[in-house]
């Protein structure tokens, strides 16, 4: 077992997290492969794992477990590539829905969390975890961690409710109503408004919890961090045509734009922190190149999921030896 704190931090990015979920795929992959555990999965080797967003959708793919039957962390690729156009269904009139309603009906992706998560809870979760969001009626962030869920009724919910919260980005799909084990609801969002990169929440989470093989609170020099954003997006907006932007046509780029600069703050910081610890190769900040694939976060179109695909392998096929060397990290 690891002698590390072991950390998988997830960001947000809609359907380009099928990138970090083919890079963890990859990484169960190896791992059953080095450890000659076949019946092994990705939540076996991290202490804690975090997401915001797509990445807390797939955080609690990972967390699953119901009667003793867990993912393969596969399957969540496969859960984009074959439900990705059910969770971002076109509505009808779309201009209009963008000034007096969600992008997306919650059909579709309500549909999809259910057939994944069904009533499983997070109190079930086999390991750690912090998985993000945001409460609109009490105006604060709200972290879902197993251990608090294993304490308190209160702050245990259906992973489906919470994969729902976590992802509720505001124009694109409604606000999540949650209801916890003790029947309080939650009216909330994205916790991307405030985290996109998970990772220094998780860090803080870290600090309050024991480690598997060490009965102790781990410090920083004690960590490993995996952090996985979903793609270096590069688009740019020209002040021409921002300068006469007013509120509907800010909607969308300032998502965008608080999404990336909250990420880029946070590897920033994480990077910083382990610096000066002196131990900076313990952070592995992994953001794939997009290549063929559309920044937006909502293009779930066959083309824009074989150009993930792509990208995903070409990032897998150039970055083997960087692989191997986390999976070594994280078995010994």
């Amino acid at each position: 077992m690891s002698k590390y704190f072991r950390i998988l931090a997830i960001d947000g990015g809609g359907i380009r997290g099928m990138l970090p979920a083919m890079i963890i795929a990859e990484l169960e992959k190896r791992l059953r492969q080095a450890t000659g555990n076949a019946g092994s999965y990705i939540s076996d080797y991290f202490d804690l794992i975090a997401g915001t967003s797509t990445g807390g959708i797939l955080t609690c793919f990972y967390l699953y477990y119901n009667n003793g039957c867990r993912y393969d962390a596969v399957k969540a690729v496969e859960m984009y590539e074959q439900h990705g156009a059910t969770i971002f269904q076109k509505r009808l009139f779309r201009f209009f829905m963008r000034l007096f309603g969600s992008l997306y009906p919650d059909k579709g992706i309500d549909r999809v969390l259910k057939e994944t998560f069904g009533d499983t809870k997070l109190s079930d979760a086999p390991c750690n975890s912090a998985v993000m969001a945001y409460n609109i009626t009490d105006r604060k962030a709200v972290i879902f961690t197993t251990e608090a869920a294993r304490r308190e009724k209160g702050r245990d919910y259906l992973l489906r409710d919470i994969a729902r919260a976590t992802s509720a980005a505001p124009t694109f799909f409604s606000v999540a109503r949650a209801m916890a084990m003790d029947g309080a609801p939650s009216y909330l969002i994205d916790g991307g408004i405030y985290a996109n990169d998970p990772t220094m929440c998780a860090i803080v989470e870290a600090k309050k919890t024991m480690s598997r093989n060490r009965k102790e609170y781990p410090k920083i020099k004690d960590m490993y961090i995996v952090s996985l954003g979903t793609g270096k997006v590069a688009k740019s907006y020209r002040y021409e045509s921002a300068k006469r932007w007013g509120v509907i046509n800010w909607a969308i780029p300032v998502i965008d734009m608080l999404q990336s600069s909250s990420a880029e703050v946070v590897s920033y910081q994480v990077e910083k922190l382990f610096d000066a610890e002196g131990c900076s190769d313990r952070y592995i900040r992994i953001v794939p190149e997009l290549y063929n694939v559309t920044h937006k976060m909502d293009d779930a179109s066959a083309k824009n999921i074989a150009n993930i695909k792509d990208a995903g392998n070409k990032y897998i096929e150039t970055n083997s030896q960087q692989l191997n060397e986390i999976v070594a990290q994280l078995i010994n």
